[in-house]
């Protein structure tokens, strides 16, 4: 494993050796080391290299007193020869420690108890030449972490123990890579050093220092996590606190606002107001930006408890998440108690398939525990609960999904919020509603782009709505991309019926549509749970414009699929999404819109291969269970299965234009370009053209809207009106009548 080198001592060669900085931190690792040492000597004394080196390095300028004591017990020529190399200052620690390596070669083997205690005294009287009354940083460190995640001696020793060899070189040295104590061949000499029982080092490893990812353990060795390791060097509980958690903010949107039935919400408050006997867990899903957060915030707002929010940082590992759950726990949860949101918990819930999703292994049985903690209160906040284990699930005190805003709601969130920061007279109703169509928004970015605005300091109605919606704009094309949102489904500006050639009284149709639409939405039982509509015609007749018109009438998002969108060629995959495209329009309270729906309902007479029945069959049953308004269109009804027609409600036929109709749309979409008189000659002429739609005039409006105004004139688009014309008259083998 990855170890960090943190230390504050240097190696000056051809000195002393190792140097410390006088300071109170690099006194307690040298007085643990000393302890550790003195516990390993009494137990496996043995004068090998790593040892002598090691306490050389424990001993500083002590060590020339055990050089000397050994020199005692050398004959005359080796006290001679070994007193010369000794008194020479310049040898580093590794060459004095080599020197002695020898002499203790030497010495016969009976002295070695007699040297042995010798150090010992040299570790005493160098442990009392470092003792202080001031407290380490390392040590305050030590005992915030003990209160702040609850642990006991013996996870604390090995904490520190590891935070010495992450950090210093010379224990790294010794204790690791010599005694491998953080391996598992070396556990009897861990044990031995920490004072500890193997049954304790047993526990420590299942303990929450594991669970939390406070230490990592694998097959080969134990080692302090960089994070721990990193919050080490800070000893204030409050530094430490604020990694795990922080106060949840007071100014949130208010609860009304969003769209969650005051039962509901009343429910939740009541679980959450007074610490519990048993435990509390609220569950908040539903898609990205769809108010699970703001909800949550508004919510404990209303709670007179302290409510705190888990803090989320880059490496947001559920190890991460999950040591600062238990950190708020310890710190927050005694006596009245306290409120915590966990949001973006997708990575601690969804326990199934977690390694190959993110590439972490997860702890169901640590997650199960926390859920069933005693006196606990904690809102889970995720996107999706696909992969959470049914034993996590049936441990919910109560769940509330959050569903994608529709326009309705938008509307309503506008103008909640429009109204509580004070700036209705900015706004008409209709503008409210444009706001809606064009921002797909939950509250808070609402709220937040209102209060910006205001900040902007603009004083007249344009300047206001035009900061507001430059905030917006950021907002979405920061949600997609960087890219700048273009509204598919937006109707044309000068949309109207005026001069469509569409057989039956649209308007009652529409009519009823309006009030199913309000019957959806009003009732809870719902007799008639679906309206189907059926637009048929040549191509260009305004088929799926009046589509959306209807869409933006009704103030619901409109839901568009096209054959691309469905069809595939593997088995099933289309049937499959003819389902999807179903239970997303019913999830999102959206106008279902299939073109050239005739592909999906072929005449089953007709069907040659089983793919187009299953099809037929899929879309029909699909239409039957569907709870919402559906649109199909289509240029070949000939082709579309019987028993799928009789399903319509509706069936209506969009014709080519009329003369009158010809008038009407050239005025709505290509006078403009001009501005100038047309002659009562150029009128004749457009009127007695035939077979035209209003696609064609949008197709000649596109075609010469970015000429200069001079280089145009009424003859140049009677001309291309009748061009397009003649083409489709050339492909249908009609005569085309006019010029």
């Amino acid at each position: 494993m990855k170890r960090s080198r943190r230390g504050r001592y240097m190696r000056k060669r051809g000195t002393s050796g190792f140097c410390f900085a006088n300071d109170n931190n690099d006194n307690f690792i040298l007085m643990k080391c000393i302890q550790y040492m003195q516990r390993h000597i009494n137990s496996y004394y043995s004068f090998d290299m790593e040892t002598i080196e090691f306490l050389c390095w424990i001993f500083g300028d002590l060590k020339m007193e055990i050089g000397e004591y050994i020199l005692d017990y050398l004959d005359g020529r080796n006290q001679e020869k070994y007193g010369v190399e000794l008194s020479e200052y310049n040898l580093d620690c590794i060459d004095f420690s080599r020197t002695v390596f020898d002499m203790l070669g030497k010495v016969k083997t009976k002295y070695y108890k007699d040297i042995n205690r010798y150090i010992e005294n040299i570790l005493k009287k160098r442990s009392l030449s470092l003792k202080n009354n001031d407290c380490s940083e390392i040590e305050k460190t030590s005992e915030n972490f003990k209160n702040i995640f609850d642990l006991n001696s013996s996870e604390i020793e090995l904490s520190i123990f590891l935070f010495i060899i992450n950090s210093y070189d010379p224990p790294e040295d010794f204790f690791s890579r010599h005694l491998k104590c953080d391996k598992y061949m070396g556990r009897k000499h861990l044990c031995n050093i920490l004072n500890i029982n193997m049954q304790d080092i047993n526990e420590i490893i299942s303990s929450t220092l594991v669970q939390n990812g406070l230490i990592e353990i694998d097959k080969y060795d134990v080692c302090l996590s960089d994070d721990f390791l990193c919050m080490f060097q800070n000893p204030s509980a409050p530094v430490l606190s604020k990694y795990f958690y922080k106060k949840v903010p007071k100014k949130t949107v208010q609860l009304q606002h969003h769209f969650v039935s005051n039962e509901r919400t009343e429910h939740i408050l009541s679980m959450l107001r007074e610490k519990p006997e048993f435990s509390t867990h609220i569950l908040l899903y539903g898609k990205p930006g769809t108010g699970k957060t703001s909800y949550s915030c508004s919510l404990v707002n209303k709670l007179n408890v302290s409510c705190y929010e888990i803090a989320q940082n880059s490496d947001n590992t559920s190890k991460n998440r999950r040591a600062a759950i238990t950190a708020a726990l310890n710190m927050s949860n005694s006596g009245e108690g306290s409120v915590i949101i966990v949001d973006e918990a997708d990575n601690i819930l969804n326990t199934r398939h977690s390694w190959f999703m993110r590439g972490e292994t997860q702890d169901k049985g640590y997650l199960n525990q926390l859920l069933e903690k005693p006196g606990v209160r904690i809102i889970w906040i995720c996107n999706s609960i696909d992969n959470i284990d049914d034993s996590v699930l049936r441990r919910f005190s109560f769940s509330l999904k959050f569903k994608q805003f529709n326009r309705k709601q938008r509307i309503r969130l506008f103008e909640n919020i429009i109204r509580d920061n004070r700036v209705k007279r900015y706004f008409t109703h209709d503008e409210i509603k444009d706001l809606a169509r064009r921002y797909n928004v939950n509250a808070g970015i609402i709220d937040l782009s209102v209060k910006k605005a205001l900040e902007s300091n603009k004083k007249t109605k344009n300047s206001f709505i035009g900061a507001l919606k430059i905030g917006l704009d950021s907002y979405m094309e920061l949600i997609n991309g960087s890219k700048k949102v273009c509204d598919a489904d937006m109707i044309e500006s000068a949309y109207s019926l005026d001069g469509m050639n569409i057989h039956g009284n649209i308007d009652t149709v529409i009519d009823q549509v309006e009030k199913f639409s309000n019957h959806l939405i009003d009732s809870q039982q719902c007799i008639v749970k679906n309206m189907n509509l059926l637009f048929y015609g040549p191509p260009g007749t305004g088929k799926s414009e009046l589509a959306r018109y209807i869409g933006n009438k009704l103030d619901r998002e409109v839901i568009s699929k096209r054959l691309s969108d469905i069809l595939s060629p593997f088995v099933g995959m289309a049937e499959k999404n003819i389902r999807s495209a179903f239970d997303e329009a019913e999830r999102e309270e959206a106008i279902l819109v299939i073109d050239e729906a005739d592909s999906l309902m072929f005449s089953r007479k007709k069907a040659i291969r089983s793919w187009e029945s299953s099809q037929t069959n899929e879309f029909l049953t699909a239409m039957e269970r569907f709870k919402g308004i559906l649109i199909c269109t289509t240029n070949m009804i000939k082709e579309i299965d019987n028993a799928s027609i009789r399903r319509f409600n509706f069936k209506i036929k969009f014709d080519c234009l009329k003369p009158e109709g010809n008038v009407i749309f050239y005025n709505k979409l290509l006078f403009p370009l001009i501005k100038t008189p047309i002659d009562a000659d150029m009128i004749k002429s457009l009127r007695r053209i035939e077979n035209l739609a209003p696609g064609d005039f949008k197709t000649v409006r596109d075609r010469f809207a970015f000429y200069p105004q001079e280089e145009l004139g009424h003859q140049v688009f009677v001309e291309a009106l009748a061009e397009e014309a003649e083409i489709k008259n050339n492909h249908n083998n009609k005569r085309c009548i006019g010029f």
